[in-house]
């Protein structure tokens, strides 16, 4: 006998009901059937999995990594059925995305919007991390596509990379901040603190110069901002009612500004851009809905007006 997908089924209600007869019942076989499955895959490792005795049975501790790991290898088996069913073209399934704060607010949030509304029955699963974490989530195979911004995705074999448009980033602050008024200098603009993702490249690389903007990560490879956030809703919150400066594009703004919660400064420079990113696993076929997803991306992206880059 194997070890099965089915055996460790059994093994790991067994582990949890505590004994051959509430596991059978809740398995829908019979006690007996139950009793010779665990004893024969006992038989075929060698090793006992299980301690038998009046109060019922308890694993032992080679029976607890079965049930450990076990529960793993079901978990990857479950994610395998629903990738297979979504690439047999079904509506059911999961589509599972990491992106950063900014890629996730522009463009993914209203690429998502639009296929959910396409099909109702996906289950769409967003995380939401720093941008220099999205190359890692990807690899470790648990999400199908990755979004962030380019400078924070550094070429690796296993990935590939593809661009979109450059988003210029204003300068949000609170009503009433003391750079509003007149144009200010880059000087005068980094004297203030930055609130923001992780910055790398020339983006972060100048604003490293600044005094209380923040500072230079060497172990990290880029800028972290006086107030660094990975939510940009907690990121609008700080802004509203300090003299932290947030960097964001108009999207990302829009309802903020039309509130009069907060106002934008009369400063740009090309190091001022953002530019959200498409990552994946160059081995990994893209199930239908995240081959749709990336079409709606493309889509929003298309029809943006064109922004010079960094």
């Amino acid at each position: 006998m194997r070890v099965t997908l089915k055996l460790i089924e059994q093994a790991t209600v067994l582990a949890g009901a505590g004994n051959f007869a509430k596991a059978a019942e809740q398995l829908g076989i019979s006690q007996p059937t139950l009793s010779r499955n665990i004893a024969a895959l006992e038989s075929e490792i060698g090793l006992q999995l299980f301690d038998r005795g009046r109060n019922g049975a308890s694993p032992t501790v080679f029976g607890r990594v079965l049930v450990e790991r076990g529960a793993r290898v079901m978990r990857e088996a479950e994610a395998l059925h629903d990738e297979l069913r979504a690439v047999a073209g079904m509506d059911s399934g999961q589509l599972t995305i990491v992106a950063g704060p900014y890629a996730l607010e522009d463009p993914v949030a209203q690429a998502v919007a639009q296929l959910i509304n396409e099909r109702p029955g996906l289950h769409v699963r967003i995380s939401q991390v720093s941008p220099d974490e999205i190359a890692g989530a990807l690899l470790s195979r648990c999400h199908e596509l990755g979004f962030g911004g380019w400078e924070s995705q550094f070429p690796h074999e296993l990935l590939t990379r593809e661009p979109l448009k450059p988003r210029r980033l204003f300068l949000a602050c609170r009503p009433g901040h003391p750079l509003l008024g007149q144009p200010p200098t880059l000087d005068q603009v980094l004297a203030f603190p930055m609130i923001t993702v992780l910055l790398q490249g020339q983006t972060g690389t100048l604003a490293a110069t600044g005094k209380r903007a923040g500072a230079w990560d060497t172990r990290r490879r880029g800028f972290t901002p006086a107030v660094e956030v990975n939510s940009f809703d907690a990121a609008r919150r700080i802004t509203r009612s300090t003299d932290a400066l947030l960097p964001a594009t108009a999207t990302m703004l829009a309802a903020d500004i039309s509130a009069g919660h907060v106002k934008t400064l009369d400063f740009d420079i090309p190091a001022l851009r953002s530019r959200p990113t498409i990552v994946r696993l160059a081995d990994r076929t893209l199930s239908p809905a995240a081959q749709r997803l990336l079409d709606v991306v493309r889509a929003i992206d298309a029809g943006l007006p064109g922004v010079t880059a960094t």
